[in-house]
C-alpha cells in the first residue's frame, strides 16, 4: 500500500507541477518561444528508436529508458549486469549454465529481446559489444506489434556509433584492480562523399577474482571484439549500412559457492551424494568456513564462446516513402566445463557445448500520408534459427570418476524454428495535439526437434512407448505449428509543448516449446504464453524556478496467461515434471524517472521503480497450491540516484559523479515460499567516477574510478538445493574494484 500511495502521490505532485507551467494550449500559447526553447536544450535530447523510426524520447508515448553514449561512460557500464542500476523494473541474471545474462523487465524474464543493429542480437555478442555505443534503450512492455514475438517483458535496444563524414576516432586504456587491463581503438575514416568506413577493437583481460585453491581462478576474463562498419550513400535516394561484429572469449565461469543455508551441512541420507560418507558435510562445512571468495575445485573449469554477427540496411528515400531492407546474420559457439559445487567432489560436473545460428530478413515500408498527420510503417519478417546443444554431466560420481561418454548422462539435439511475420503500425494526428495509434501483427511459427538422452554407458533413456521416439537411433522427434495475433492501441496528448499524456494497451506472446523425454504425446508440445497490458504515463518538462526539470512517470496493469513453468504434473496417476503452461498472474507496477539541474554544473537523477508480481495460479503436482509465489528475477523496489558535477578549468574541464543503486530482495526461482534459499537480499550499490577531460588542450581525457565502493556481498542468482543436496548455491556479484583510464581522441 506504501508503495502504491507513493506512485499515486508522485503521479499528482508532477501534473501539479507540469500545471504551474501551463497545461491547456491556450497557456502554452501565451509562453514566450525561446524560454520553450532554453528549456528544453538545457536538459537535452535523447533520439530512440523505440519504434522503429528516429524520435525525441520525450515524443514517444511509450515507457522508455534512454542512456545516452556520456551516461555509460560516467557509470563505468562495463557489463549487462551494471544495467540494472540505471533501468526501473530491469533486473539481470547470471545463469549457472553458461556467459549468457537473462534480462527481466517487469518481471517478465522470458520476453525481453535484444537488438542490435536493428536485428535480433545474442546476448553473449550484446554483452561484449558495451563499446563505441550511441546509446542503449529499454523499451518496457509488450512489443509484439513493431519487435514481434518474445517480447512481452520489453526490448533492450544497442546502437552502436555509425560512420560519419568527419575523419575522427580514439585509443583508450584501463587498468584496474585484479590486474585488470584494457585496450580499445576506433577510428572513423571518410574515404570520398560516397564512403565512410569505422573501425574499432576491444581487448580485456582481468584475472579471476575467486581463488581456487586446487584449480584454475574462476571469473577470470579474456575477452576480445573487433568492429567493421561502412556506410555508402552514392546519391540522395540510396544508403546502405554494413556492419560487421565478432567476440571471442576464454574466461573461467562463474563460482557456485556452495554450503550456504541454516544448520550444518550434511547429507541426505536418501540420496546417492551420501557416497561420499562423512565427506560431503565436512566439504561443505569448509567451504563455509572459506567464504564467498576462495573455493576448492580441481578441475580445469573453463566457459568460451566465439558469437558474431553480419547486418546490413539498405534503404531508399522515395518522396514520403522510406523502404528499407534489413538482413541479418549470427552464429555462436559456446561452452562450459564446471563443476556446480565449489569442494572437490565429483558432485554434479557439466559440459554444456551449444552452436547457434540466426538468419533474419525484414523488408519494411515508412512514410507518412494526409499532409504528414498519418505516419505509418508496415513490414514483413522471417527468421530462421537452428540450436544444436550437448550437455553431459556426471552425477553424484566416485571421486577420481573421469568425465566421459561413459561416466555421463547425456542430453541434447537439434531445434529449427523457422519464422515468419507480417505488421503494420500508423500513428494518427486528429488535432495537432491527439494521437491515435493502432497496430497489429500477425506471427506464424514452424519448430521442429530431434533430441537424444543416454545414460551412462551410452544407454539410451528415451521413453520408447511413444510415437515420437526411435529408440534405434535414440532420437525423439516433435513437430509444431504455432500462429498469434498481437496488436498496439494508443493515444497521446500533448497538453503542452513540453508535456505529454498517453495511455496504451498491447498483447504480446511467447513461442511455445517441447517436452522432450516425457512418456506421454499429450504433454511433448507447450503452448504459446499471452500477456495483455495497459499502461498510463506522462512526459513533462518543467521548471522549478530556474531550475529545469525533466519527470517521466508510467504505471501499468498486465494479465498474464499460459504462463510456461518448470514444473510437476500429475497426470494418469503418475507424477510428471516438464515446461507445461502451468500458471496464470496478474501483475501491476508503475516507474518514475526525475532529471533536474539545480545549477548549471550540477545534475541529479533519479529512478524508482514498483513490481508486483505474484502468481493466481501455478499448479505443482509434488508441492500443492504454490499460487501466492512471487516472480523470479522481478525486485519489488529498484532505486536509482546520482549526481553529476562539471566545474571548467582554464584547459579542460573537471567531471565528477558518484551513483548509488538499490534492488530490494529478489526470488531466483519460482518456488520461493518454502524454500527461501532462492531469494537473494536487498542490496545497495555506490559507484564514483572523477574524469579531467581535455587536459591541456590536447585532446586527452583521464579517468579514476570505483565500482561497488563499500565491498558489498550481493547476489546476482541463488538456487535453495537444501532438500534435495543439504547445500544453497550461490552466484556472487563482483566486490569492488577500481580503475585508472586515459583516452586520446584523434
Amino acid at each position: 500500500m506504501a508503495r502504491h500511495t507513493l506512485l499515486a502521490g508522485a503521479s499528482a505532485l508532477a501534473l501539479l507541477l507540469s500545471s504551474s507551467v501551463g497545461l491547456s494550449a491556450a497557456q502554452a500559447q501565451n509562453r514566450p518561444a525561446p524560454a520553450e526553447e532554453d528549456q528544453a536544450s538545457a536538459l537535452g535530447d535523447i533520439v530512440v528508436v523505440a519504434r522503429r523510426s528516429e524520435e525525441r524520447l520525450q515524443d514517444v508515448p511509450l515507457s522508455v529508458t534512454g542512456i545516452s553514449a556520456e551516461e555509460l561512460e560516467s557509470r563505468t557500464i562495463t557489463t549487462g549486469t551494471d544495467l540494472q542500476k540505471l533501468v526501473p523494473t530491469l533486473s539481470v541474471g547470471v545463469s549457472i549454465f553458461g556467459g549468457a545474462q537473462q534480462f527481466s523487465l517487469r518481471g517478465v524474464r522470458t520476453g525481453v529481446v535484444s537488438y542490435l543493429n536493428e536485428v535480433p542480437v545474442n546476448a553473449v555478442l550484446a554483452d561484449q559489444m558495451l563499446w563505441d555505443l550511441a546509446s542503449i534503450q529499454a523499451v518496457s512492455g509488450p512489443q509484439g506489434t513493431l519487435f514481434g514475438k518474445n517480447s512481452t517483458g520489453g526490448a533492450v535496444l544497442f546502437v552502436q556509433n555509425t560512420p560519419t563524414d568527419e575523419f575522427e576516432g580514439y585509443l583508450e586504456g584501463r587498468v584496474g584492480s585484479y590486474n585488470l587491463y584494457e585496450g580499445t581503438a576506433v577510428v572513423n575514416l571518410p574515404v570520398n562523399d560516397m564512403l565512410a568506413l569505422r573501425f574499432g577493437a576491444r581487448v580485456t583481460r582481468r584475472d579471476g577474482l575467486i581463488d581456487n585453491l586446487t584449480g584454475p581462478d574462476l571469473q577470470k576474463l579474456d575477452h576480445r571484439s573487433v568492429r567493421f562498419s561502412a556506410r555508402f550513400t552514392p546519391n540522395e535516394y540510396l544508403s546502405n549500412v554494413t556492419t560487421f561484429n565478432l567476440a571471442d572469449r576464454d574466461d573461467t565461469p562463474y563460482a557456485q559457492i556452495s554450503g550456504a543455508g541454516p544448520g550444518t551441512p550434511t547429507c541426505p541420507t536418501a540420496l546417492p551424494a551420501c557416497i561420499y560418507g562423512a565427506a560431503y558435510g565436512v566439504e561443505l562445512a569448509a567451504q563455509r568456513a572459506r567464504g564467498i571468495r576462495t573455493v576448492s575445485i580441481p578441475l580445469n573449469a573453463s566457459q568460451t564462446a566465439t558469437p558474431w554477427q553480419f547486418t546490413n540496411v539498405l534503404s531508399g528515400y522515395f518522396g514520403s516513402v522510406t523502404a528499407k531492407y534489413i538482413f541479418g546474420y549470427q552464429k555462436n559457439e559456446d561452452r562450459q566445463f564446471t563443476s556446480q559445487l565449489s569442494i572437490p567432489l565429483p558432485v554434479i560436473i557439466g559440459l554444456n557445448d551449444n552452436e547457434t545460428s540466426l538468419t533474419t530478413h525484414e523488408a519494411q515500408l515508412l512514410g507518412t500520408a494526409f499532409g504528414e498527420r498519418l505516419s505509418w510503417v508496415t513490414g514483413l519478417y522471417s527468421s530462421a534459427s537452428d540450436v544444436n546443444n550437448f550437455n553431459a554431466y556426471l552425477l553424484f560420481a566416485p571421486v577420481g570418476t573421469s568425465h566421459n561418454v561413459n561416466t555421463t548422462q547425456q542430453t541434447g539435439g537439434n531445434t529449427t524454428t523457422d519464422s515468419w511475420a507480417v505488421y503494420a503500425q500508423g500513428t494518427l494526428a486528429v488535432t495537432d495535439r491527439l494521437n491515435l495509434t493502432a497496430g497489429i501483427r500477425y506471427t506464424e511459427d514452424d519448430v521442429k526437434t530431434a533430441q537424444f538422452g543416454f545414460s551412462p554407458g551410452l544407454r539410451c533413456n528415451l521413453p520408447a512407448a511413444l510415437p515420437s521416439v526411435n529408440i534405434a537411433t535414440c532420437t525423439q522427434r516433435i513437430a509444431a505449428q504455432t500462429d498469434a495475433v498481437t496488436y498496439n492501441l494508443s493515444v497521446d496528448f500533448k497538453a503542452t509543448d513540453d508535456v505529454l499524456l498517453y495511455a496504451t494497451t498491447r498483447k504480446g506472446y511467447n513461442a511455445g516449446g517441447f517436452n522432450a523425454n516425457i512418456n506421454d504425446p499429450d504433454l511433448e508440445v507447450v503452448r504459446p504464453e499471452f500477456i495483455t497490458d495497459y499502461e498510463a504515463g506522462l512526459k513533462a518538462d518543467w521548471s522549478l524556478g530556474s531550475m529545469p526539470i525533466r519527470t517521466n512517470l508510467s504505471a501499468f496493469y498486465a494479465e498474464y496467461t499460459d504462463i510456461q513453468r518448470t514444473t510437476s504434473l500429475l497426470f494418469q496417476n503418475l507424477v510428471v515434471t516438464g515446461n507445461f503452461n502451468a500458471a496464470e498472474a496478474t501483475i501491476y507496477g508503475g516507474q518514475i524517472e526525475l532529471l533536474a539541474r539545480p545549477l548549471e554544473s550540477l545534475t541529479i537523477q533519479a529512478s524508482y521503480g514498483y513490481l508486483h508480481t505474484q502468481y493466481d495460479s501455478y499448479q505443482n503436482a509434488i508441492l500443492g497450491d504454490v499460487s501466492g509465489n512471487r516472480f523470479a528475477q522481478a525486485p519489488q523496489d529498484s532505486v536509482n540516484l546520482s549526481a553529476t558535477w562539471r566545474h571548467p578549468l582554464s584547459v579542460g574541464e573537471l567531471v565528477g559523479e558518484i551513483g548509488y543503486a538499490y534492488i530490494s530482495e529478489v526470488a531466483f526461482a519460482d518456488d520461493n515460499l518454502t524454500t527461501p534459499g532462492n531469494i537473494a537480499p536487498a542490496y545497495g550499490l555506490i559507484d564514483a567516477r572523477l574524469d579531467w577531460k581535455d587536459v591541456g588542450g590536447r585532446g586527452i581525457d583521464l579517468g579514476v574510478y570505483v565500482k561497488n565502493a563499500t565491498d558489498e556481498d550481493y547476489l546476482l542468482n541463488t538456487t535453495d538445493r537444501t532438500t534435495p543436496f543439504g547445500f544453497q548455491s550461490q552466484l556472487y556479484g563482483d566486490p569492488r574494484t577500481f580503475g585508472f583510464e586515459v583516452r586520446y581522441a584523434l
